[in-house]
């Protein structure tokens, strides 16, 4: 009987610390009215996406800003925002201009029903970057995030309540 032995030398790995940037993202919201029947693209409204940033400089490193580019919108945090906090929560607003017009055919279109919601996965992205000071030199880490937005729809304004003099 043939046996074979295979011996492999043990594998180390050794990873070094290194910049880094997270980016959490919440759905933006759009509401939007009732809309004609036969109508398949919908302009969305301005959105606001709430995004978490998680920058992270190497100990020899501290962090000297963020920027953030959802479609043609720039956010930039500087240095006195990143070192308070691990974590730092922030809006990005996005004209309704900056965006192209989304194929929700026969959504928001029955008059009678109320209430309805869906999300668009993913259909932008949020781009950032993190750059790094040591000393005279700088780092740049990026990050990219899916972003969502929930369409709601609604198809009657809310009853006014009735003046009594």
């Amino acid at each position: 009987m043939l046996s074979h032995i295979l011996v492999l030398p043990a594998l180390y790995f050794v990873f070094a610390e290194t910049d880094w940037l997270g980016v959490d993202a919440g759905p933006a919201v759009a509401v939007i009215a009732l809309q004609e029947g036969g109508r398949k693209l919908v302009q969305l409204p301005e959105l606001e996406f709430p995004l978490s940033v998680s920058p992270r400089c190497t100990a020899a490193a501290r962090p000297e800003s963020v920027s953030i580019t959802i479609a043609d919108t720039r956010e930039t945090l500087g240095a006195e925002t990143l070192q308070d906090a691990p974590t730092v929560d922030v809006s990005v607003r996005v004209s309704a201009r900056q965006l192209a017009p989304f194929a929700l055919q026969g959504f928001c279109v029955d008059a009678t029903a109320e209430g309805d919601s869906i999300t668009l996965a993913s259909v932008l992205t949020a781009q950032a970057s993190l750059r790094c000071v040591r000393g005279d030199r700088r780092t740049i880490v990026f990050a990219a995030e899916p972003l969502d937005i929930r369409v709601d729809c609604v198809r009657s304004a809310p009853a006014a309540e009735p003046v009594v003099d």
